[in-house]
């Protein structure tokens, strides 16, 4: 599959994703939906962030290394969006459960970081 290919794939996903968040932030209301309501917002907001998230990585790829190399780099395009999206939902569940405090959002920020720099070094050798 080519990169645009793959790119317009991701961004009816995420056109899909947007609506359907958009669709439980408009039609739910917070109090009356309870925890089935919470459930929905985080699953489609997960959706959305991580389709958005993808995008950019891959675009900022596209602008440092071109078509070539950013189709190199799908895959851990994909992971950074991913843990970018477990990082700012995190966040966004920690201000719900009015947790959030700023040494919470750099214990979480360290947690991924420590992910992601795991499963470069888990890649790197498994590449070798």
């Amino acid at each position: 599959m080519s990169l645009s290919t793959y790119l317009w794939g991701i961004r009816l996903f995420t056109l899909f994703a947007f609506s359907a968040w958009l669709g439980v932030l408009i039609g739910l209301d917070p109090e009356a939906a309870g925890s089935m309501g919470a459930g929905l917002f985080f699953i489609s907001l997960f959706a959305f962030l991580t389709g958005f998230l993808t995008l950019s990585v891959t675009w900022v790829y596209r602008k440092a290394l071109r078509d070539t190399g950013a189709a190199h780099h799908l895959s851990g395009a994909f992971r950074q969006a991913f843990l970018l999206t477990l990082y700012a939902l995190g966040i966004v569940f920690f201000q719900y459960q009015r947790i959030l405090t700023w040494w919470d959002a750099l214990l979480l920020l360290a947690a991924i970081l420590l992910i992601e720099f795991s499963s470069r070094r888990f890649f790197q050798h498994k590449n070798e």
